[in-house]
């Protein structure tokens, strides 16, 4: 099935949740059925040139212990580097990612997603990261690279190529815009995104309180559902299942 994953956010009980690493401590007080940790690549956005001195090991640490008490329902995605934060610019974030490949991918006790990342929309970039990743026989990838750009052909293409290159792996892309979806969603398996914090209606900004964030929720799922028909994927069912399922909720639980 597809899978949409999206912050453990107390307004919904969306079972696929995706937790930047500080904020690991919410998957103790949610139920969910799967997760995806990632390291929290927002720090470079915020001026950052690389991670805090010891995350690495504390990232490590944290990862096997997250995964021996939720047996099976997490990933944690090998912490990469951006080039789509304009403002900070990461030099040689592929090869910067692949070094942390090289040393992550021989923890054991931890199901790794890979990450794939390239220069600022540079196809080729993309493609070479591709093969290098390729060389692991990933079971799970993500591709780093379709999160901050609206442009919809060269998110389309990297989707394309890393289902060429990953014919038998999990694909998750990393914060698509929506009108991307009906074009990559038969390349990938999951997607996640927050873009339901802003109103689907022209003119609507950021949501002020729970009762709108539910209503742009709801608004986005059902989207979602449109452009699923729309794909005539054989996994719509079970996903109507889940967002009825939440949209159903009391108005206490949200």
């Amino acid at each position: 099935m597809k899978r949409f994953y999206t912050y453990p956010e107390t307004f919904h009980n969306w079972p696929y949740l995706l937790v930047p690493f500080h904020m690991w401590k919410a998957l103790l007080r949610r139920d969910f059925e799967h997760a995806i940790v990632d390291s929290g690549v927002e720090i470079f956005a915020h001026g950052a040139k690389d991670y805090p001195k010891g995350f690495y090991e504390r990232y490590i640490v944290r990862a096997r212990q997250l995964s021996r008490l939720f047996e099976g329902k997490i990933w944690f995605v090998i912490p990469d580097y951006p080039d789509d934060y304009l403002n900070n610019p990461i030099d040689n974030n592929v090869e910067k990612t692949l070094r942390n490949i090289e040393l992550f991918y021989k923890v054991d006790g931890v199901d790794w997603v890979f990450p794939l990342q390239a220069d600022y929309l540079n196809l080729e970039s993309f493609r070479y990261s591709c093969r290098e990743v390729r060389k692991y026989n990933p079971e799970r990838v993500a591709i780093g690279t379709v999160c901050k750009t609206r442009n919809i052909e060269f998110i389309e293409k990297c989707c394309r190529l890393a289902r060429q290159y990953f014919n038998d792996s999990w694909i998750h892309a990393f914060g698509p815009t929506l009108k991307a979806l009906p074009r990559i969603i038969n390349y990938i398996d999951s997607w996640d995104s927050c873009a339901f914090f802003t109103s689907r209606e022209k003119g609507q900004r950021m949501c002020k309180n729970k009762q709108q964030r539910k209503q742009y929720f709801e608004a986005y799922i059902t989207r979602v559902k449109q452009i699923l028909q729309k794909a005539q994927t054989t996994t719509l069912e079970k996903f109507i299942v889940i967002a009825d399922l939440v949209k159903g909720k009391e108005e206490s639980e949200w």
